[in-house]
């Protein structure tokens, strides 16, 4: 026997598809870390995920120099302190990014 396929009558529209799991999940998150993610994907799509993770570890630990040397300079004024800020932030995306990728990518709003 032949299963018989049920047409829906021309006023029945069907369903529209949910939305992907990995869509709501994404929406869940933080704007810092959608950033994050964008900027992983972004980074992934150019390389592999070695060679990103590779390459943002050496890029925090050369930022990382450059904080020491900043903090070593001895002269504190509003403008170092405020490019020291700024390194930091830096160095903390791509420490972010290297995480999520790594950690297999999740989606859940407490990857941090």
């Amino acid at each position: 026997m032949k299963a018989k396929k049920i047409i829906p009558e021309k006023n029945e529209q069907p369903n529209p598809p949910p939305a992907p799991p990995n869509q709501e999940k994404r929406d869940e998150l933080a704007p810092w870390q959608k950033e994050i993610v964008a900027l992983a994907e972004a980074r992934l799509s150019v390389e592999g995920e070695h060679d990103v993770i590779s390459e943002m570890l050496r890029r925090a630990i050369g930022l990382s120099r450059i904080v020491e040397d900043l903090a070593l300079c001895g002269r504190e004024s509003e403008l170092s302190l405020s490019a020291l800020a700024r390194v930091m932030q830096v160095i903390q995306e791509d420490i972010y990014v290297a995480r999520w990728i790594a950690d297999g990518r999740p989606l859940d709003h407490e990857w941090f």
